[in-house]
């Protein structure tokens, strides 16, 4: 596990590499104040190469959860690497040629890390941190290959309370701010960029109760896909004012609000996960032969 893990380690010391070159090739270009910068959020770059370098030092240390928040995070910057090394403001070249190889080099994170997750998950150890762990002191128990897979469990009854009054509430609030923002029939216009976009958190609040609809009722892949959104949703409710310039207070509570409870869903479905995989391997060594 070690050897297939240490090269998604290293990327993601890349990574963190490139957030920081591409802050400063920002900044010397803007020559503004660093809070000032692309509409205020020119210095979310050095942020991401904090939080990038903090989650590469648990990921190493062998944490499964801070890794599938990694994933989620992949996905995220997949998208977003591009995307703002256009919509913010003008760069220079090397700065979007910077963004563009971070995409790449995330790609490649996720499709790593998603390869480790599902060998570690391949295997049936007694502690599943310590085989992501790339310390050699930290000592797994030989694993069992797994003889027959039974489906995945769906989550206890108390997690999927918890995950499906969170979602309801994160869709909730995304859709009182819609109506707040005026995004109503009559109200103002509707469009893709700035100001105008506002009206996408109601697809937003559609997407995350379709997905958590699913998540509940066990599988393997809704909940890490609920647990990706919530991870999502939390970064872009909390950094959308600053590139919106929201200045309302109430909508600004809002997307605070929003960005609280995404957190806590992504933290109610990571422990979801958590305890279904316990269960699943509990069902593993139940049906395997002894030997």
């Amino acid at each position: 596990m070690a050897r297939a893990m240490r090269p998604v380690v290293v990327l993601m010391l890349l990574a963190t590499v490139l957030f920081v070159v591409d802050g400063i090739l920002d900044h010397n270009y803007a020559n503004q104040p660093i809070f000032d910068e692309y509409k205020g959020v020119g210095w979310t770059s050095f942020v991401f190469a904090i939080a990038n370098l903090l989650m590469t030092l648990a990921v190493a240390r062998g944490s499964e959860r801070t890794l599938l928040g990694r994933i989620a995070l992949s996905g995220f910057f997949i998208l977003e690497r591009p995307v703002t090394a256009f919509v913010l403001g003008d760069k220079p070249v090397a700065s979007i040629a910077v963004h563009f190889a971070t995409a790449v080099v995330e790609l490649i994170i996720l499709v790593g890390a998603i390869r480790v997750w599902r060998l570690g998950h391949s295997l049936v150890p007694a502690d599943m941190d310590a085989m992501f762990s790339l310390d050699p002191a930290v000592m797994a128990t030989p694993a069992m290959p797994i003889v027959e897979a039974p489906a995945a469990p769906a989550p206890r009854r108390s997690s999927g309370w918890l995950i499906g009054l969170l979602t309801l509430l994160l869709a909730l609030v995304l859709v009182f701010d819609g109506v707040v923002a005026d995004f109503v029939p009559g109200g103002r216009d509707w469009g893709l960029t700035g100001d105008s976009s506002g009206w996408l958190v109601y697809l937003f609040a559609v997407v995350i109760l379709v997905v958590a609809t699913r998540a509940v009722h066990g599988g393997s892949l809704a909940p890490r896909l609920l647990l990706a959104l919530a991870l999502i949703f939390f970064i872009e409710r909390s950094f959308s004012p600053f590139a919106l310039r929201v200045i309302d207070p109430v909508l600004l509570g809002l997307h605070g609000l929003a960005a609280l409870i995404a957190l806590a869903l992504a933290l109610a479905t990571a422990a979801a996960i958590r305890e279904g995989g316990d269960r699943q391997r509990a069902a593993h060594r139940t049906h395997s032969p002894a030997t």
